[in-house]
């Protein structure tokens, strides 16, 4: 949690201690400047080596979904047929699963592509090229998706060599990222007035 303390911000890390650190932005009262670590959970897809091709199997009962790049970019979880046993899901990589209401997140190539994941998904894990975040109340998640769209694409740019954007922003400088969090209602808002103006820009084209 952050507090205001004269033009700076107490950065507080939870361990009896706190920094002072000039913030890039003054927000409006009533809201509060949170990191990304404060309000939630993330979980990089697993190792190469802890799944690989040969591992795959046939779609059945007593198998386990591997979702996709794909699935977060194409907004579809039916999409894909690479699954893994139970056995070696139970015993191995069920940290990696994805439950409903958790976003996946393209972390190689086409970065930052979001999707929540529906109550109707298929028991799986998230593949390599993929992170799972799941996110505390209370966020409008649909607040939260426009904020991280674009943190996490100047992030990454930042932490590019080049002008394309090859991978997510290494962990220890992702979570601590800050997020502007107006009052519930105010988000509600916010989003209301963005698919507004979304909606008249499509009308322009």
């Amino acid at each position: 949690m952050l507090r205001k303390h004269n033009s700076s911000y107490e950065i507080c890390d939870g361990v009896e201690r706190c920094i002072d650190a000039e913030v890039p932005f003054e927000i409006p009262e009533g809201w509060e400047l949170i990191r990304l670590n404060d309000i939630g959970i993330y979980k990089k897809g697993p190792f190469r080596s802890a799944l690989t091709k040969s591992m795959f199997v046939p779609k059945s009962n007593e198998a386990v979904k591997v979702y996709e790049q794909k699935n977060a970019i194409r907004k579809d979880h039916t999409l894909g047929d690479y699954y893994i046993t139970r056995k070696y899901y139970d015993k191995k990589i069920s940290v990696f699963s994805v439950k409903p209401g958790d976003i996946i997140v393209s972390c190689a190539g086409t970065i930052g592509e979001t999707y929540v994941m529906p109550d109707n998904i298929e028991e799986g894990i998230i593949n390599q090229a993929l992170m799972r975040m799941e996110i505390f109340a209370p966020i409008n998640i649909d607040y939260f998706l426009l904020y991280f769209d674009y943190v996490l694409k100047e992030s990454a740019k930042a932490n590019s060599k080049g002008s394309a954007i090859k991978n997510i922003p290494p962990f220890e400088i992702f979570k601590r990222l800050l997020l502007p969090l107006p009052p519930l209602a105010e988000q509600h808002r916010i989003v209301a007035k963005v698919n507004e103006l979304l909606a008249i820009v499509e009308k322009l084209k």
